[in-house]
Protein backbone atom coordinates (compact mmCIF):
# COMPACT_ATOMS: atom_id res chain seq x y z
CA UNK A 1 0.00 0.00 0.00
CA UNK A 2 1.20 3.09 -0.76
CA UNK A 3 1.52 5.99 1.57
CA UNK A 4 0.84 9.79 1.01
CA UNK A 5 4.08 10.59 0.58
CA UNK A 6 4.95 7.97 -1.50
CA UNK A 7 2.02 9.18 -3.83
CA UNK A 8 3.28 12.62 -4.35
CA UNK A 9 6.67 11.34 -4.73
CA UNK A 10 5.38 9.49 -7.69
CA UNK A 11 3.30 12.10 -8.89
CA UNK A 12 5.80 14.37 -9.12
CA UNK A 13 8.46 11.21 -10.93
CA UNK A 14 5.74 11.33 -13.45
CA UNK A 15 5.92 14.99 -13.99
CA UNK A 16 9.54 14.97 -14.47
CA UNK A 17 9.62 11.98 -16.65
CA UNK A 18 6.60 13.13 -18.71
CA UNK A 19 4.35 10.91 -21.16
CA UNK A 20 6.94 11.12 -24.19
CA UNK A 21 9.40 8.10 -22.58
CA UNK A 22 9.01 6.03 -25.42
CA UNK A 23 8.76 2.93 -24.15
CA UNK A 24 5.61 4.15 -21.96
CA UNK A 25 4.60 5.63 -25.38
CA UNK A 26 4.63 2.00 -27.04
CA UNK A 27 2.48 0.40 -24.30
CA UNK A 28 -0.20 3.36 -24.21
CA UNK A 29 -0.85 3.12 -28.30
CA UNK A 30 -1.29 -0.76 -27.73
CA UNK A 31 2.11 -2.13 -28.58
CA UNK A 32 4.27 -3.97 -26.22
CA UNK A 33 7.64 -2.48 -24.64
CA UNK A 34 10.58 -3.87 -25.21
CA UNK A 35 11.69 -6.35 -22.88
CA UNK A 36 15.25 -4.24 -22.00
CA UNK A 37 12.80 -1.09 -20.59
CA UNK A 38 10.10 -3.40 -19.30
CA UNK A 39 11.51 -3.47 -15.59
CA UNK A 40 12.66 0.06 -15.86
CA UNK A 41 8.98 0.86 -16.94
CA UNK A 42 7.05 -0.98 -14.09
CA UNK A 43 9.55 -1.60 -11.38
CA UNK A 44 7.84 1.59 -9.41
CA UNK A 45 4.06 0.69 -8.39
CA UNK A 46 3.68 3.97 -7.21
CA UNK A 47 4.86 5.79 -10.59
CA UNK A 48 2.02 2.92 -12.59
CA UNK A 49 -0.66 3.89 -10.25
CA UNK A 50 0.27 7.89 -10.23
CA UNK A 51 -0.52 7.21 -14.22
CA UNK A 52 -2.90 5.53 -14.16
CA UNK A 53 -4.70 8.14 -11.65
CA UNK A 54 -3.98 10.47 -14.36
CA UNK A 55 -5.16 8.44 -17.57
CA UNK A 56 -8.29 8.38 -15.17
CA UNK A 57 -9.01 11.58 -14.73
CA UNK A 58 -8.53 13.05 -18.00
CA UNK A 59 -10.61 10.38 -19.44
CA UNK A 60 -8.34 8.20 -21.48
CA UNK A 61 -9.65 4.75 -20.66
CA UNK A 62 -8.43 2.69 -23.49
CA UNK A 63 -4.71 4.04 -22.40
CA UNK A 64 -5.71 3.23 -18.74
CA UNK A 65 -6.59 -0.52 -19.41
CA UNK A 66 -3.21 -0.81 -21.40
CA UNK A 67 -1.47 0.60 -18.86
CA UNK A 68 -2.85 -1.49 -16.13
CA UNK A 69 -2.62 -5.01 -18.31
CA UNK A 70 0.92 -4.30 -18.95
CA UNK A 71 1.94 -3.18 -15.79
CA UNK A 72 0.52 -6.42 -14.37
CA UNK A 73 -2.22 -3.83 -12.03
CA UNK A 74 -5.02 -6.40 -12.24
CA UNK A 75 -7.06 -5.15 -9.60
CA UNK A 76 -7.49 -2.02 -10.99
CA UNK A 77 -7.99 -3.36 -14.99
CA UNK A 78 -10.85 -5.49 -14.00
CA UNK A 79 -12.27 -2.84 -12.35
CA UNK A 80 -12.39 -0.49 -14.63
CA UNK A 81 -13.47 -2.65 -17.31
CA UNK A 82 -16.61 -2.99 -14.51
CA UNK A 83 -16.99 0.52 -14.19
CA UNK A 84 -16.99 0.86 -18.08
CA UNK A 85 -20.08 -1.33 -18.43
CA UNK A 86 -17.50 -3.86 -19.91
CA UNK A 87 -18.70 -6.38 -17.53
CA UNK A 88 -18.31 -9.92 -19.46
CA UNK A 89 -14.57 -8.48 -19.92
CA UNK A 90 -14.51 -7.66 -16.27
CA UNK A 91 -15.48 -10.92 -15.17
CA UNK A 92 -13.40 -12.96 -17.74
CA UNK A 93 -10.28 -10.84 -16.86
CA UNK A 94 -10.55 -11.54 -12.82
CA UNK A 95 -11.08 -15.19 -13.19
CA UNK A 96 -8.11 -15.09 -15.20
CA UNK A 97 -5.82 -12.59 -13.66
CA UNK A 98 -6.58 -11.99 -10.17
CA UNK A 99 -5.80 -14.23 -7.06
CA UNK A 100 -6.66 -12.51 -3.60
CA UNK A 101 -9.88 -12.82 -2.07
CA UNK A 102 -9.54 -9.13 -1.05
CA UNK A 103 -8.86 -8.21 -4.85
CA UNK A 104 -11.67 -10.25 -6.02
CA UNK A 105 -14.17 -8.46 -3.55
CA UNK A 106 -13.07 -5.19 -5.33
CA UNK A 107 -13.94 -6.34 -8.50
CA UNK A 108 -17.51 -7.50 -7.43
CA UNK A 109 -17.62 -4.45 -5.62
CA UNK A 110 -17.37 -2.03 -8.69
CA UNK A 111 -19.86 -4.53 -10.94
CA UNK A 112 -22.45 -4.89 -8.66
CA UNK A 113 -22.52 -0.66 -7.89
CA UNK A 114 -22.87 -0.88 -12.35
CA UNK A 115 -26.01 -2.94 -11.63
CA UNK A 116 -24.61 -5.91 -12.68
CA UNK A 117 -25.43 -7.98 -10.03
CA UNK A 118 -25.06 -11.68 -11.86
CA UNK A 119 -21.60 -10.78 -12.49
CA UNK A 120 -20.93 -9.48 -9.23
CA UNK A 121 -22.39 -12.76 -7.60
CA UNK A 122 -20.28 -15.17 -10.54
CA UNK A 123 -16.75 -13.29 -9.33
CA UNK A 124 -17.77 -13.41 -5.60
CA UNK A 125 -18.71 -16.84 -5.98
CA UNK A 126 -15.39 -17.98 -7.51
CA UNK A 127 -13.16 -16.00 -4.92
CA UNK A 128 -14.26 -18.47 -2.72
CA UNK A 129 -11.99 -21.19 -3.94
CA UNK A 130 -8.85 -18.66 -3.28
CA UNK A 131 -6.18 -18.53 -0.80
CA UNK A 132 -6.25 -15.89 1.45
CA UNK A 133 -7.88 -13.43 3.73
CA UNK A 134 -11.41 -14.60 2.58
CA UNK A 135 -13.91 -13.05 5.64
CA UNK A 136 -14.60 -9.66 3.70
CA UNK A 137 -15.27 -11.34 0.86
CA UNK A 138 -17.28 -14.36 2.01
CA UNK A 139 -19.51 -12.03 4.28
CA UNK A 140 -20.11 -9.61 1.41
CA UNK A 141 -21.15 -12.30 -1.18
CA UNK A 142 -23.01 -14.27 1.98
CA UNK A 143 -24.92 -11.33 2.95
CA UNK A 144 -25.79 -9.70 -1.56
CA UNK A 145 -26.73 -13.75 -2.50
CA UNK A 146 -29.23 -14.13 0.46
CA UNK A 147 -31.24 -10.40 -0.31
CA UNK A 148 -31.69 -11.70 -3.73
CA UNK A 149 -32.69 -14.98 -2.88
CA UNK A 150 -29.60 -16.98 -3.49
CA UNK A 151 -29.71 -19.15 -0.62
CA UNK A 152 -27.41 -21.67 -1.56
CA UNK A 153 -24.46 -19.21 -2.45
CA UNK A 154 -25.51 -17.62 0.49
CA UNK A 155 -25.17 -20.59 2.68
CA UNK A 156 -21.65 -21.72 1.01
CA UNK A 157 -20.38 -17.84 1.41
CA UNK A 158 -21.65 -18.02 4.70
CA UNK A 159 -19.73 -21.25 6.18
CA UNK A 160 -16.30 -19.76 4.40
CA UNK A 161 -16.85 -16.72 6.33
CA UNK A 162 -17.48 -18.67 9.65
CA UNK A 163 -13.90 -20.97 8.34
CA UNK A 164 -12.18 -17.59 7.74
CA UNK A 165 -12.96 -16.14 11.29
CA UNK A 166 -15.15 -18.23 13.21
CA UNK A 167 -17.12 -16.57 15.92
CA UNK A 168 -20.83 -16.15 17.27
CA UNK A 169 -21.69 -14.10 14.77
CA UNK A 170 -21.07 -15.59 11.70
CA UNK A 171 -21.75 -18.93 13.25
CA UNK A 172 -25.64 -17.83 13.79
CA UNK A 173 -25.36 -16.30 10.33
CA UNK A 174 -24.77 -20.19 9.20
CA UNK A 175 -27.72 -21.59 11.25
CA UNK A 176 -30.16 -18.98 10.35
CA UNK A 177 -29.11 -19.62 6.64
CA UNK A 178 -29.28 -23.80 7.06
CA UNK A 179 -32.80 -23.55 8.31
CA UNK A 180 -33.36 -27.66 8.68
CA UNK A 181 -29.89 -29.02 7.72
CA UNK A 182 -28.78 -27.10 10.71
CA UNK A 183 -27.44 -29.93 12.62
CA UNK A 184 -25.65 -31.60 9.75
CA UNK A 185 -24.10 -27.84 9.65
CA UNK A 186 -23.63 -28.04 13.51
CA UNK A 187 -21.72 -30.54 14.15
CA UNK A 188 -19.36 -29.73 10.65
CA UNK A 189 -18.75 -26.42 12.71
CA UNK A 190 -17.81 -27.74 16.04
CA UNK A 191 -15.80 -30.39 14.44
CA UNK A 192 -13.93 -27.61 12.95
CA UNK A 193 -13.38 -25.36 15.77
CA UNK A 194 -12.43 -28.35 18.00
CA UNK A 195 -9.33 -28.87 15.43
CA UNK A 196 -8.61 -25.57 15.10
CA UNK A 197 -5.11 -24.35 16.53
CA UNK A 198 -5.80 -20.68 16.72
CA UNK A 199 -3.96 -18.51 18.63
CA UNK A 200 -6.85 -16.27 19.57
CA UNK A 201 -9.22 -18.83 20.39
CA UNK A 202 -12.04 -15.79 21.57
CA UNK A 203 -14.33 -16.90 18.55
CA UNK A 204 -14.18 -20.72 19.64
CA UNK A 205 -14.70 -19.80 22.97
CA UNK A 206 -17.97 -17.85 21.89
CA UNK A 207 -19.26 -20.75 20.41
CA UNK A 208 -18.48 -23.24 22.88
CA UNK A 209 -20.26 -21.35 25.55
CA UNK A 210 -22.70 -20.50 23.24
CA UNK A 211 -23.95 -24.36 22.74
CA UNK A 212 -22.92 -25.07 26.63
CA UNK A 213 -19.78 -27.26 25.64
CA UNK A 214 -17.90 -25.84 28.55
CA UNK A 215 -15.63 -29.06 27.83
CA UNK A 216 -14.70 -27.86 24.85
CA UNK A 217 -14.23 -24.23 25.71
CA UNK A 218 -11.89 -25.14 28.36
CA UNK A 219 -9.93 -27.25 25.81
CA UNK A 220 -9.48 -24.31 23.62
CA UNK A 221 -8.15 -21.97 26.75
CA UNK A 222 -5.43 -24.46 27.59
CA UNK A 223 -2.25 -23.35 27.75
CA UNK A 224 -3.39 -19.44 27.59
CA UNK A 225 -1.96 -17.09 30.10
CA UNK A 226 -4.86 -15.66 32.00
CA UNK A 227 -6.93 -13.04 30.52
CA UNK A 228 -10.55 -12.12 30.71
CA UNK A 229 -10.93 -15.12 28.07
CA UNK A 230 -9.54 -17.38 30.91
CA UNK A 231 -11.92 -15.84 33.55
CA UNK A 232 -14.70 -15.78 31.09
CA UNK A 233 -14.67 -19.90 30.56
CA UNK A 234 -13.67 -20.19 34.47
CA UNK A 235 -17.00 -18.24 35.51
CA UNK A 236 -18.68 -20.67 33.03
CA UNK A 237 -16.98 -23.85 34.03
CA UNK A 238 -17.75 -23.68 37.54
CA UNK A 239 -20.72 -25.68 38.26
CA UNK A 240 -19.58 -28.39 35.30
CA UNK A 241 -15.45 -28.61 35.94
CA UNK A 242 -15.09 -27.33 39.43
CA UNK A 243 -11.37 -29.02 40.03
CA UNK A 244 -10.69 -27.13 36.60
CA UNK A 245 -12.04 -23.73 37.83
CA UNK A 246 -9.68 -24.68 41.06
CA UNK A 247 -6.73 -25.75 39.19
CA UNK A 248 -6.43 -22.64 36.77
CA UNK A 249 -7.64 -19.68 38.98
CA UNK A 250 -5.11 -20.66 41.98
CA UNK A 251 -2.24 -21.16 39.54
CA UNK A 252 -3.11 -17.68 38.04
CA UNK A 253 -3.44 -15.89 41.77
CA UNK A 254 -0.31 -17.60 42.90
CA UNK A 255 1.81 -16.77 40.20
CA UNK A 256 0.85 -13.22 40.67
CA UNK A 257 1.32 -12.94 44.61
CA UNK A 258 4.53 -15.26 44.47
CA UNK A 259 6.24 -12.89 41.84
CA UNK A 260 5.37 -9.92 44.12
CA UNK A 261 3.53 -8.41 41.51
CA UNK A 262 1.46 -5.96 44.01
CA UNK A 263 -0.26 -3.77 41.23
CA UNK A 264 -2.20 -6.71 40.26
CA UNK A 265 -3.23 -7.93 43.97
CA UNK A 266 -6.42 -7.10 43.06
CA UNK A 267 -6.58 -9.40 40.18
CA UNK A 268 -5.21 -12.22 42.10
CA UNK A 269 -7.98 -11.71 44.39
CA UNK A 270 -10.91 -12.16 41.58
CA UNK A 271 -9.45 -15.25 40.37
CA UNK A 272 -9.33 -16.74 44.33
CA UNK A 273 -13.23 -15.33 44.69
CA UNK A 274 -13.66 -17.62 41.28
CA UNK A 275 -11.49 -20.52 42.99
CA UNK A 276 -13.81 -20.18 46.08
CA UNK A 277 -16.73 -20.44 44.75
CA UNK A 278 -15.57 -23.80 42.65
CA UNK A 279 -14.26 -25.26 46.03
CA UNK A 280 -17.95 -24.32 47.41
CA UNK A 281 -20.04 -26.24 44.82
CA UNK A 282 -17.59 -28.97 44.65
CA UNK A 283 -18.57 -29.39 48.20
CA UNK A 284 -14.69 -28.42 49.65
CA UNK A 285 -15.23 -25.43 51.71
CA UNK A 286 -13.04 -27.10 54.45
CA UNK A 287 -10.26 -27.45 52.20
CA UNK A 288 -10.76 -23.73 51.04
CA UNK A 289 -10.88 -22.37 54.41
CA UNK A 290 -7.34 -24.73 55.09
CA UNK A 291 -5.96 -23.10 51.68
CA UNK A 292 -6.62 -19.66 52.33
CA UNK A 293 -4.64 -20.30 55.80
CA UNK A 294 -1.39 -21.09 53.91
CA UNK A 295 -2.11 -18.07 51.80
CA UNK A 296 -1.86 -16.10 54.64
CA UNK A 297 1.07 -17.64 56.32
CA UNK A 298 3.15 -17.89 53.37
CA UNK A 299 2.66 -14.16 52.10
CA UNK A 300 2.04 -12.64 55.79
CA UNK A 301 4.84 -10.28 55.10
CA UNK A 302 3.10 -8.34 52.22
CA UNK A 303 1.14 -6.37 54.11
CA UNK A 304 -1.15 -5.18 51.58
CA UNK A 305 -1.68 -8.45 50.44
CA UNK A 306 -2.70 -10.13 53.42
CA UNK A 307 -5.80 -7.99 54.57
CA UNK A 308 -7.19 -9.15 50.87
CA UNK A 309 -6.84 -12.38 51.64
CA UNK A 310 -8.21 -12.02 54.81
CA UNK A 311 -11.04 -11.00 53.79
CA UNK A 312 -11.23 -14.00 51.25
CA UNK A 313 -11.86 -16.71 54.26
Amino acid sequence: MCGAGDTFEAAFRAVEQGWSYPPLVTVLEGGIADENYFEELFDDPPLTLARLNVLERQGRYEEYLRLSAAAGEDTSHATMLARLDRAGEAVEYALKYVRAPEQVLAVAEALRERGHTEEALRVGAWGLSLEGEMFRLAGWLRDLAEGLGRHELALEAAVAAFHAEPGLGSYRRVQELAGEHWPEYRRRLLDLLRQSTSYFPSGQVEVFLHEDLVGDAIAAVEGELGGALVARVADAAIESHPDWVIRTCCGQAEEIMDEGRSKYYDEAVIWLAKARNAYLVAGREEEWHAYVEELIAHHQRKYKLRPMLEDLK
